[in-house]
């Protein structure tokens, strides 16, 4: 009885590595949680498409390691943050990479939903930004299609004209 539960478990961590590996996502307390366009938007506090400029990673084997990455803002679809900015993330299973690879993707493209870092994270991160929700719909630029730019844009105009003063 011994030995085969010692099998049974020898099986399993050999197995494990072949298991896939999924990123911790909870958005509004639900796990895995699929969102829109339209509800991440209304979520974050900047939507932007920015050009990641630089990368910042800090590795520790005794706190949490973590990057920032430096963002050039090449379109903003909601609210009105500064031409550059810091993006905080963590470096574990419930970060957000603007990676390719194991290396930072400088010059990449993205389209991210973006809120202030409110608490968290080392002295570096104040002032900072995060990503609203890391498996949701900030992204790669290649990788948002037609549709999603057109909704983003009508999201962006409908939000204009209710903050636009009424013309008598």
């Amino acid at each position: 009885m011994f030995r085969l539960s010692r099998l049974a478990a020898a099986v399993a961590l050999f197995a494990l590595p072949l298991a896939p590996v999924r990123a911790l996502c909870i958005y509004h307390g639900k796990l895995y949680a699929t969102t829109t366009l339209a509800q991440e938007f209304r979520d974050s506090r900047w939507v932007v498409r920015a050009r990641v400029l630089s990368a910042d990673t800090h590795w520790s084997d005794e706190s949490e390691s973590w990057t920032l990455y430096g963002l050039q803002v090449l379109h903003h679809y909601k609210g009105a943050p500064p031409n550059r900015i810091t993006l905080y993330t963590e470096r574990n299973s419930g970060g957000f990479y603007l990676d390719r690879g194991a290396a930072p993707d400088l010059g990449g493209e993205y389209l991210l939903f973006l809120n202030p870092v409110a608490r968290g994270g080392p002295p570096a991160a104040r002032g900072a930004t995060r990503v609203n929700y890391n498996c949701g719909q900030s992204r790669s630029w290649a990788d948002v299609p037609r549709a999603d730019r057109r909704q983003l844009h009508g999201l962006a105009r409908r939000r204009a004209v209710r903050r636009s003063p009424a013309t008598l």
